[in-house]
């Protein structure tokens, strides 16, 4: 005949002035078990399952895309970053080295839109500026149109410029203009203009504005560097990053 265990239960309680209170616990062959354990019940710990799941929708590529409002949606929060500016060529020769200068960062808008399930949304991602041979370009600026709630925009910043000689150099301005967002909560924050080029050395691009959403790729709306000094055909600057657009509902 096998083994077979015994033992004997007790109640354990923490006396407290009118009210007894305890669990119950049984002493068995090689230690003590709840009650619930010996009688083989399975207790859960499944953790609590949130009531409301958000969904985040990320746009990060150049270039326009439609959104529909899904059903059950009446508000999405956006938040919205412009591309940054080109950054300028450095130049240089016999008598002068002049460094480029960097690209404006794009401006950051957000705020929550109030929608209706159906409707579209035209979603603009913009485009870093380019680097050719010369002053940096300008990006171009993120939106989110919507003809219910008006939308929001996030403007680009400005190319880097070399001036002739090394002098009158100039990094590209933040973006600013048509940076907005029409809903509740709204916030912008306008781009970092970039730093001018100093001597052989070009100078950085600017960061874009404050409040870029976590979820866009790493360096976007920043502007490009300019580029060191070279003799001719010269060195180009860096392009700007791309802007981003990021729904949450």
């Amino acid at each position: 005949m096998g083994n077979r265990h015994t033992g004997e239960c007790m109640h354990t309680h923490t006396p407290q002035p009118g009210r007894r209170t305890g669990n119950l616990f049984c002493r068995v062959r090689g230690g003590v078990v709840g009650v619930a354990a010996a009688a083989g019940v399975l207790l859960s710990t499944a953790g609590t399952v949130p009531a409301y799941a958000q969904t985040q929708r990320v746009y990060a590529a150049p270039g326009t895309n439609t959104f529909t409002v899904p059903t059950g949606v009446s508000r999405i929060g956006v938040v919205l970053t412009g591309a940054g500016g080109g950054g300028s060529m450095g130049t240089g020769n016999t008598v002068y080295l002049s460094g480029g200068s960097g690209g404006g960062g794009g401006a950051t808008s957000f705020c929550t839109l109030a929608v209706q399930p159906g409707d579209q949304m035209t979603i603009t991602v913009g485009a870093g500026g380019a680097a050719p041979n010369g002053d940096g370009l300008a990006g171009t600026a993120s939106s989110v149109a919507y003809a219910g709630a008006g939308g929001a925009s996030a403007d680009a910043g400005g190319g880097g410029h070399t001036g002739p000689g090394g002098h009158d150099n100039a990094g590209g301005a933040g973006g600013m203009n048509a940076t907005w967002c029409a809903g509740d909560d709204a916030g912008q924050n306008f781009g970092q203009a970039g730093t001018a080029g100093v001597k052989d050395t070009g100078g950085p691009g600017g960061a874009p504005g404050a409040g870029v959403s976590s979820a866009c790729p790493a360096g976007v709306g920043r502007g490009g560097n300019g580029a060191d000094s070279a003799p001719a055909p010269y060195r180009r600057g860096f392009p700007g990053a791309n802007g981003c657009v990021v729904l949450t509902y």
